[in-house]
Order: C-alpha cells, then sequence, then structure tokens
C-alpha cells in the first residue's frame, strides 16, 4: 500500500526522542502543524539533495522548419538528444555571441527566460525535421489519492510518488531528517545519535536507488 502522510506522521510520532507526542500525530489536528511543517521541509530538502533515477523523465520533440523555439519542460534538463542519432545537443549557457539567424542541423541549445512558455532555443535554427528526446528530472514527490502530483503533503492520504521498493527506506530518511529539524539543540544527548542513524539511513536509501548493482569484474 502507499505510504500517506498520516502513516509517516504515525511513525513520527512512534519513534523514541522523536519530541513529538504520538497522539498528536494526526494530519488534520492542529497540534500536528509543526510536525507537517517539518515533514514538508525535510521532504523538499531530502528530495533535492541527488538526481535520483526515479526522478528522471523523458519527452519527445519534433522541429518545424525555421522554427527555433520549443516548450519546455516542467523540471531540470540534464540532456537533449537526436533520438535517431543519439547524438546529444550542447548547452550554450550564453547565446549573446552566436548568430541566431543561421539555420542548419541543431547542434546546440539555451534556455530563454524570458519566454516561460517556449524556452527551449535550438541553434542553428532547425532546416528541417528532426526528432528530439528531452531528459530531465522532475520534482513532485508527492502523489494525492485521485493521482494527481504535487510538491508536498496537503492532506491526509497524499502519499510518496516513487517506486515502492524505495518507499519505506525513504519513510525511514524523512521521519530521521524530520527529528533532526524538530530538534535543534546540538547538546541534546540524542541530537547525534539522531543524525548518525540518519546517516546510515540515507546511505541504504541511496545505494538501493541505483538502477544496476556493479561489481568489478575481470573480463579475459
Amino acid at each position: 500500500m502507499p505510504i500517506t502522510a498520516q502513516r509517516i506522521l504515525t511513525e513520527l510520532g512512534r519513534r523514541a526522542w522523536s519530541g513529538f507526542n504520538a497522539d498528536d500525530m494526526i494530519f488534520d489536528n492542529d497540534d500536528s502543524l509543526q510536525a507537517r511543517a517539518e515533514l514538508n521541509a525535510a521532504l523538499r530538502y531530502l528530495v533535492n539533495l541527488s538526481d535520483f533515477p526515479f526522478r528522471a523523465k523523458e519527452q519527445n520533440i519534433k522541429t518545424s522548419v525555421n522554427k527555433p523555439n520549443y516548450s519546455s519542460v516542467e523540471g531540470q534538463i540534464s540532456g537533449i538528444y537526436n533520438t535517431n542519432t543519439l547524438e546529444q545537443l550542447a548547452f550554450i549557457g550564453n547565446s549573446e555571441q552566436y548568430d541566431k539567424s543561421i539555420k542548419g542541423k541543431p547542434s546546440a541549445y539555451w534556455i530563454d527566460y524570458k519566454n516561460p512558455n517556449q524556452n527551449i532555443r535550438l541553434y542553428p535554427i532547425p532546416d528541417e525535421i528532426y526528432n528530439y528526446k528531452i531528459v530531465y528530472n522532475q520534482y513532485k514527490p508527492v502523489m494525492t489519492a485521485d493521482f494527481n502530483t504535487a510538491y508536498e503533503f496537503e492532506n491526509a492520504d497524499d502519499f510518496i510518488n516513487m517506486p515502492a521498493t524505495l518507499e519505506y527506506l525513504f519513510m525511514d530518511c524523512l521521519v530521521l531528517r524530520t527529528i533532526i529539524t524538530n530538534n535543534k539543540d546540538e547538546q541534546d544527548e540524542n541530537y547525534r545519535p539522531t543524525i548518525n542513524e540518519f546517516n546510515e539511513a540515507w546511505r541504504v536509501f541511496k545505494r538501493a536507488c541505483k538502477p544496476a548493482k556493479i561489481d568489478n569484474m575481470v573480463v579475459f
């Protein structure tokens, strides 16, 4: 079953030395407001620590002749590839020195931040139809009960949006990180042990996120 916001709050209340009263860990309870705020802060922090494979998305675009601008994606682009040749377009950080009237087979792209709707600019301007695949990371770690994506927990039945094999490992990290951010007293006897427990849980989670287990091999 999906791990909901309420399930995480319940786990948070059950953990020893969490600093939260288990009886108060009801999502719609005013007494849980601080826990919910800390939980969402921990969620935003953890999901953005690395470009995890489960965040990777793809979107295809087909160019039109003499059309330089194309709709962007809802996320952070990691690469644009020609689907026929697998050639990766180079990213241009500053486009001021480029002649924007040149036409040909695109070899690069930049982001036009002044145009929020069509802000991927191909260079040179496509002289014919080309097919590209945009690979990007999407930050939508939460799914609502009616299967819409969200950025944080807003309802008790919102649930973690990631592969089922990673959910419980991530919940452990999320709970521990929430406990750490809630306990800001570094002199507390439980502060350092909780950080150590979180670091170990995070290492386990990151190992599980890898798409393949790779062992060193000697090939003859």
